[in-house]
């Protein structure tokens, strides 16, 4: 026996209401229900609204909120002499990372040239070709290829930036 709307129901009658509802909520009209499943349409939509009325009457329960709605401090703050004990009682976190290792042995440099990577010469003519689109037909070759060396050089001057800081840090280790 189940209870529905403070009513004692069968297990039938039960699987019945179960039955009407998934129906509904599948999309399928009252009448069509009604006719499949041999029940009354008075009673179809009987049982449609008192169980839409009763998912409307149910409570949703916000976990996070119920918590936060029994803190004693939620519209105010605490006193100041609780305040103060709650900082007393953090501690300031002593944190050292410690120092950069230093390898037991050479490590010996890698030769990427071999591995696959960036295509740097394509992406200067992709670059250039960009660059030279809205220059004028007689001028399209000198833009492309001055965009080309442009990047070259700062590609240049980025790798010798990049060697000068290693040098720096390397220096620093000799200390």
């Amino acid at each position: 026996m189940k209870v529905q709307r403070g009513f004692l129901v069968d297990n039938n009658e039960w699987n019945n209401i179960k039955d009407v509802m998934f129906l509904h909520d599948s999309g399928i009209s009252p009448e069509k229900i009604s006719k499949v499943k041999n029940i009354d349409l008075k009673r179809v939509k009987e049982i449609i609204a008192n169980m839409s009325e009763a998912i409307q009457k149910r409570s949703k329960k916000n976990v996070v909120q119920e918590v936060g709605n029994q803190n004693k401090w939620k519209n105010e703050l605490p006193a100041e002499e609780i305040l103060r004990q709650m900082v007393e009682s953090l501690e300031a976190e002593d944190r050292q990372d410690g120092a950069r290792t230093i390898p037991s042995r050479p490590i010996d440099t890698v030769d990427r040239s071999d591995r696959l990577g960036e295509d740097t010469k394509m992406n200067d003519r992709i670059a250039a070709q960009r660059a030279s689109s809205n220059a004028p037909d007689v001028l399209k070759d000198v833009v492309e290829s001055a965009t080309i060396a442009q990047r070259r050089r700062e590609r240049e001057d980025w790798k010798n930036v990049k060697e000068d800081i290693s040098e720096l840090l390397d220096d620093d280790l000799d200390l």
